[in-house]
């Protein structure tokens, strides 16, 4: 080793004798002869600049190996002199001249002399600010890449005073990013099926913010004119950077479209109803016809309240029926559909109106006159025109009920096409007591009970005790029915208790902090979730959906949980669980039944979320520290019992996430967002993450609860129709 005095004291020998050791750059920084870099800056002749030298060699020269190297030839230092001169021209230029500091979208220098972004990476350091490019600016590897370019473009090869406006500059800039965006747009539409989604006006649907644009497939095919629209809307959808240029999955974006395809729908409806009168007839029982087909619906037209209007919500609610109504009309669903006239649709409303007519007549009879009444032990009505017993017509159920109107219907269909005596002009000919003899009569003889004083022989048993035994027989066995529906009724409730019992409470750990919601649609749900410890450090929390719900899906549902906690002990990959899980629940599930699940491993040491997502819903983080504060977090993955090996395994995607104090991470079921209301439309997704964003700063049990309220509000009076559930994890600070 060399002592600072003898190297500096070889640092003069060498300033005396070899002009090697004499190249200077700009006046004040010298050049290195071993390592061909400045070694020395801001050099003074009022100062020692020997030991400024010397401390270049002891803090560590990559060349001079303790003066036994030779130093490079003066005709290499005065070129790598020159080089570096350019250099720090070529700084001075980034610095002062905006035209240096452009770049594309992908963060690619753009040459102010080609006007074409190049291989360059943009740093990440301001480039105007000579503070921010370090004690040695000519080592940085943009500036070297930067000028490497300059060295073989043509361009700049004219002369440097040929460097373009700013504004062409920009103008070029644009549009090769206009560009970029047309052809990755081309490419994706070609690659991904949820690009080539539109609706039923040939609208595309934009994959991000589910969205129809005014952008139209053309008959022949997509044209450069439909990619630059796509592209354009791309250029502004603020869906498209909350989901990280990830699409939807495509199920999601064909239910948008139903949805707004009956929305356009009930639009139209609402606007004939309201214009044209053909649209507003019904009968006497406010039933609506429809004017395609002229034949009564089940669909009520609401009548007028007290003002004089009819409830919005009512009519919302009969829009609705009238498109169901229309979606299964044969007349309606031909290619040039037809109304009917306005003849005959009175036509139809008369023929319906005496038909209603009849039936309240019928109704009073049945509920006023005695004479009506009259039954056979079976509860088989009596006509009192025909006096014959009617089999088919029953007389067992309250006034009002639905089986009591059919009765009502029965009857009124036997007296106006098959009574051979009915006549509406006179009363019946026959009397209660009459009547009452000729269902006992009847009852006689069909039953084989002997009428009073007919002989039997002695020793043989009583034809009345006989049917008694088989009417008692009867009794046994609807008394066993009846036992059969209260102890299924028991069960059920009795497997909802013991469902909810088998849920896992929420874990209590140190720095988080977990919430969970679940409500089935049914008895019992074919919902999930489930929270365990996977390994020491690593806790598993999952959500899944059963298609359907009920029985069957309750059993599947503990199966599937059953399976994760399984598989998912002791193993730290989520994808490789759920593809073990998939194999096992394949075969036990038919080609209409699949699982949809969440699976996530949370590690408390490197607050850590590494999670697969099943086909399932997207996991919403929400931290308002962050940006953007509302953020999806999608990856690839297919349902489990979609397909038994290779493609599912192939099609799961593994995705972890860096934790920070704050942090919310809500998971849910498609119950939360297909929720509907009474105009039939979708809580969605908006609505969720409109929520989480308004209270996502409280604790996840509060979260939670604000979106179950939220969703109560928005379906309003009707009932769900699929389970609720939803799980969360906030991180303490």
């Amino acid at each position: 080793m060399l002592s600072e005095r003898t190297i500096t004291k070889r640092v003069e020998e060498g300033l005396a004798r070899d002009e090697r050791w004499r190249v200077v750059i700009r006046g004040n920084c010298w050049l290195c002869p071993y390592c061909l870099r400045i070694g020395a800056r801001d050099l003074r002749m009022d100062e020692a600049i020997e030991e400024k030298i010397a401390h270049h060699f002891i803090s560590g020269c990559d060349g001079w190996n303790y003066f036994e190297a030779e130093p490079h030839p003066i005709e290499r230092m005065r070129q790598t002199a020159r080089f570096l001169v350019f250099k720090g021209r070529v700084l001075r230029w980034i610095t002062d001249d905006p035209r240096f500091r452009l770049a594309d979208d992908a963060r690619r220098w753009v040459c102010p002399y080609c006007a074409q972004p190049t291989q360059v990476a943009a740093p990440d350091h301001a480039l105007d600010d000579p503070a921010a490019w370090g004690p040695a600016p000519e080592e940085d590897p943009f500036l070297g890449d930067l000028v490497a370019h300059l060295l073989r473009c043509p361009s700049f090869a004219e002369g440097e005073d040929r460097a373009r406006p700013l504004d062409e500059l920009k103008a070029a800039l644009a549009r090769g990013a206009t560009a970029r965006r047309f052809e990755a747009v081309r490419e994706r539409f070609e690659q991904e099926p949820s690009f080539r989604l539109m609706d039923q006006e040939r609208r595309w649907l934009c994959p991000f913010c589910a969205k129809a644009q005014q952008v139209r497939l053309p008959e022949g095919g997509p044209d450069d004119a439909y990619f630059r629209g796509l592209a354009a809307h791309l250029e502004g959808c603020k869906a498209a950077v909350v989901l990280a240029g990830r699409p939807r999955p495509v199920e999601e974006l064909k239910a948008r479209i139903s949805a707004d395809a009956r929305a356009r729908q009930l639009s139209k409806v609402r606007a004939k109803v309201e214009k044209h009168s053909l649209w507003r007839v019904r009968d006497l029982s406010g039933a609506w016809l429809c004017p395609y087909c002229g034949q009564p619906t089940p669909v009520v037209f609401p009548e007028r309240g007290d003002a004089g209007d009819r409830d919005p919500a009512a009519m919302e609610r009969f829009y609705g029926e009238v498109h169901q109504h229309l979606a299964g009309c044969e007349e309606y669903r031909r290619p040039d559909p037809q109304v009917k006239s306005r003849e005959a649709l009175a036509a139809a409303v008369e023929a319906r109106n005496v038909q209603h007519d009849r039936r309240r007549r019928v109704h009073r009879l049945l509920t006023t006159d005695p004479l009506w009444g009259v039954t056979d032990p079976f509860s088989s009505w009596v006509c009192p025109f025909c006096a014959r017993v009617q089999k088919r017509v029953h007389i067992d159920a309250g006034q009002g009920s639905a089986v009591f109107e059919k009765t009502v219907e029965a009857v009124a269909a036997h007296l106006w096409t098959e009574c051979p005596t009915f006549d509406e002009g006179r009363p019946p000919p026959s009397t209660r007591q009459d009547l009452e003899a000729i269902a006992r009569r009847q009852a006689l003889k069909s039953s084989g009970i002997r009428e009073p004083g007919v002989r039997v022989s002695q020793g043989a048993e009583s034809m009345d005790e006989q049917s008694w035994m088989r009417i008692k027989q009867d009794l046994e066995a609807v008394k066993t029915r009846v036992e059969r529906a209260k102890q299924r009724d028991l069960s059920l409730r009795e497997a909802r208790s013991k469902q909810l019992r088998l849920l896992p409470e929420v874990p209590e750990l140190p720095g988080f902090e977990f919430a969970r919601t679940y409500k089935p649609c049914d008895a019992v749900g074919g919902d999930f979730y489930a929270f365990f410890r996977a390994s020491e450090a690593e806790h598993a929390l999952a959500i899944g959906d059963i298609s359907g719900h009920g029985i069957e899906a309750a059993l599947l549902m503990g199966l599937a949980k059953k399976l994760l906690e399984v598989h998912g002990r002791g193993r730290a990959s989520p994808a490789q669980t759920l593809a073990l899980a998939n194999r096992d629940i394949f075969s036990d599930l038919d080609d209409r039944t699949f699982v949809t699940v969440f699976y996530a491993l949370l590690d408390t040491r490197a607050r850590a979320l590494r999670f697969s997502r099943a086909g399932h819903e997207p996991l919403v983080l929400y931290n308002p520290r962050r940006t953007p504060a509302l953020s999806v977090l999608d990856s690839r993955g297919m349902a489990l019992g979609m397909d038994e090996g290779p493609g599912f395994e192939q099609a799961i995607e593994e995705v972890e996430v860096p934790l920070r104090p704050g942090d919310l991470i809500v998971q849910y079921t498609d119950g939360i967002t297909e929720a509907m209301n009474a105009r039939n439309e979708p809580f969605g997704t908006d609505r969720l993450y409109q929520v989480i964003e308004e209270h996502g700063r409280h604790e996840a049990e509060y979260v939670l609860w604000k979106i179950e309220k939220a969703v109560e509000a928005f379906r309003g009076g009707e009932a769900r129709r699929d389970d609720m559930t939803m799980i969360a994890l906030k991180v303490l600070e």
